[in-house]
């Protein structure tokens, strides 16, 4: 397991919720992860002095008898059926919550579904049975010619270098179902998947948003889809896509 993984789900395991294989691969990686085992220190830290600060009220010793005095008897309340009053008015709001949630749901922005496949891509690559670069380069001059021959598009590679995104190298990956180039560059120790993939539509801006904890960009130039994606602050993914759509 990566420690993108064990960031990704390291609440959920420090709350076990998680199922016993993946917090056996958690365990294992723990045991040997000095940086992760730090913060799930940080997080267990947190949850005792919460538990510890929170204040607890003891319910009246008389209020479980005057919540059962409060309800009907069972051989009542089995025959009595609902007036035509409260039958209305329970109506009415089911149809008030109803209408609410629909316009709620309404704005919602719709599903991407490619953002899954990016990220379950992204995860992927940093697996350690996995080659994160099948060329591996600093140099924009050898990895952009690299996908030559090889792709129907061409992907974006920039040197970045003087902003502190180091390019690592490239390899070809699956967005989904579909062949997408994959340019991967490291800012300090984090790693930054830029893919992309033949799209369809007009060009469209950087949108940002985040997915199952990572931060991803997406946008569409010259028709070819773009996502970056990584665990690093939301701002600096916001740089980096800046710096890669800025005109050369």
């Amino acid at each position: 397991m990566s420690c993108a993984r064990v960031h990704q789900v390291l609440d959920a395991y420090v709350d076990g919720e998680l199922d016993p294989a993946t917090v056996a691969e958690l365990d294992e990686h723990l045991a040997s992860c000095t940086a992760c085992a730090a913060l799930r220190a940080e997080r267990l830290a947190l949850g005792a002095e919460i538990r510890a600060a929170a204040a607890y009220h003891p319910a009246p010793p008389g209020l479980r008898a005057t919540i059962e005095r409060s309800l009907p008897r069972p051989e009542r309340a089995a025959s009595r059926q609902p007036s035509w009053t409260i039958a209305g008015a329970l109506a009415a709001g089911a149809a008030v919550t109803g209408l609410a949630a629909g316009l709620f749901l309404g704005r919602l922005p719709p599903a991407d579904p490619a953002l899954d496949e990016v990220v379950a891509s992204h995860v992927a690559s940093l697996a350690p049975d996995r080659k994160l670069v099948d060329v591996a380069s600093s140099d924009r001059h050898v990895v952009k010619p690299w996908f030559a021959g090889r792709s129907d598009f061409a992907p974006l590679v920039r040197d970045l270098s003087r902003d502190g995104f180091q390019l690592l190298g490239a390899r070809f990956d699956h967005v989904g179902g579909r062949q997408a180039a994959a340019v991967v560059y490291k800012l300090r120790n984090h790693y930054i998947n830029l893919f992309a993939w033949r799209g369809s539509g007009d060009d469209a801006p950087v949108e940002f948003t985040t997915a199952r904890g990572f931060a991803v960009a997406t946008w569409t130039a010259g028709g070819v889809r773009f996502a970056a994606i990584s665990d690093l602050e939301a701002s600096d993914l916001a740089r980096f896509a800046r710096l890669m759509t800025a005109s050369p």
